[in-house]
């Protein structure tokens, strides 16, 4: 049986203590009993192995019985999304990006975006249980909703745009994938980004880029962004 992994926002080791819904987890859920081990991060690298010591009806003791800190890899994503009309949509995007690898996650605002109906706790909530789910040890960064210029204003060393304009020249969005470089891919609503926010981000920098022949929902665009760009990292 493989370890179970809880998320506490803890800053030192020495003091890592479950919160109440992990207890009932630990307890109620898995059956959890005196000296099983489970794995505690804090999303942030933070990985300690701990065993319970004591258990009540409602606390779980436990203690850090090895510990190690994992450095964030250099070379990370970003995908800024414009969210869509049906929350779950976007919700399905927020899980699966965190299982296949994502640093940070920005709802963007464009024109043709619809109203994005932000709930950060739940959102946050959904991170968490795909970064347990996946054993990482690495909770993506959630932005609050922000606008297409300023998103463009950020310092990533690539930035590439997959828009559906097929009046420009476009190339597939693995060609522009590099080792080590922190990677910002702007991913549209179902209308597309507008000529002029196309052009905005071209004055940028950002690289045009298509992500194939067919033409992607925007979760899915955002999925298969998320997809090319570890499996080039990894083939680095």
């Amino acid at each position: 049986m493989s370890i179970p992994y809880f998320f506490e926002p803890y800053t030192d080791f020495s003091h890592i203590t479950l919160n109440e819904a992990s207890v009932h987890h630990a307890i109620h859920v898995l059956r959890m009993k005196l000296g099983d081990q489970l794995i505690v991060t804090n999303g942030h690298g933070s990985k300690a192995l701990c065993k319970i010591i004591n258990i009540s009806k409602r606390d779980c003791a436990i203690e850090v019985i090895d510990s190690e800190i994992i450095p964030l890899p250099i070379g990370n994503l970003h995908i800024a999304i414009a969210f869509t009309k049906n929350p779950a949509r976007i919700e399905w995007f927020l899980e699966k990006a965190t299982e296949i690898g994502i640093h940070t996650i920005t709802p963007l605002i464009s024109k043709r975006s619809e109203k994005i109906h932000f709930k950060k706790d739940r959102f946050e909530k959904i991170l968490v249980s795909a970064m347990l789910q996946s054993k990482s040890c690495f909770l993506p960064i959630l932005n609050e909703a922000t606008s297409l210029v300023d998103v463009l204003n950020g310092d990533e060393e690539i930035k590439c745009i997959a828009h559906c304009e097929e009046d420009q020249e476009r190339y597939h969005l693995k060609n522009y994938i590099q080792e080590k470089k922190n990677t910002l891919i702007l991913i549209g609503p179902e209308g597309d980004f507008t000529k002029e926010e196309i052009h905005l981000c071209l004055e940028k920098n950002c690289k045009p880029a298509t992500l194939g022949n067919s033409r992607l929902r925007t979760e899915t665009a955002g999925l298969f962004a998320c997809v090319v760009f570890n499996s080039q990292i990894a083939s680095l």
